[in-house]
This record gives C-alpha cells, structure tokens and sequence, in this order.
C-alpha cells in the first residue's frame, strides 16, 4: 500500500494554511502527523530536522502519513492481534522484528478514513 516516501519541505507544504495537504507533482494530497494521532509523548524529544511524508493508497484513496524517522523496508510474517486488542484504533496486527522487537502493523484503510474525516 506505499507508493512512496518524500520529504515534506517548504516547497510541497503551505505554511500558512490550516489545511492538511501538500501539492505532490501536482496533485492534492492529504495528510496526517503520526504523532498527533497516537500522541506518545516524545513531541518535545522529537530530534529530526525534518519530516517524511510515506504516500500509502487503498483503491482509488491516496493519502500521506508524516513520520518521525524512516527505519527501512522489512518483509514480515503479520499475526493478528487476538481478542484483546479488538478494540484497538488504527493497528491491524503485529510482528516479530529480527532482533526480537515486536513492531505494530497500522491499519492503511481506517487511517485513510480518518485522514478524509480530518480534511
């Protein structure tokens, strides 16, 4: 569901406008901050000088996803998440990461909804 990552830079993202959406090649794009959605408390210990914006789709929806850091391209075996996280917003799974790690799949089709609510 990535299409690709790009850094968000002044060029794409309007400053002064309230609005989540940057001109991709041309293209009005959506988007949402990772870190306002799950909030985990690092918004003053966010060290990186810039943000990349990871452009996901889901049929005809396209959308982008700011990030703190961009870790790589990893193959994984996604387990689902039982009955005690069904309630759980946005994660669709789990995996196993080489070094024992255990990393949260996000779920592409409800973040985009949630990006189409928020613009």
């Amino acid at each position: 569901m990535i299409d690709e990552c790009i850094e968000l830079n002044d060029q794409i993202e309007d400053k002064n406008s309230q609005a989540n959406f940057v001109n991709l090649r041309g293209e009005v794009l959506p988007f949402v901050r990772l870190r306002d959605i799950f909030d985990n408390g690092r918004e003053g210990n966010v060290t990186n000088k810039r943000d990349n914006i990871v452009v996901v789709h889901c049929g005809d929806q396209r959308a982008g996803f700011v990030v703190d850091d961009l870790l790589g391209e990893q193959q994984a075996v996604i387990k689902p998440l039982g009955k005690v996280f069904k309630n759980l917003k946005y994660f669709s799974g789990a995996t196993i990461l080489g070094g024992g790690q255990i990393a949260m799949i996000l779920d592409v089709p409800q973040l985009l909804s949630y990006v189409k609510k928020a613009s």
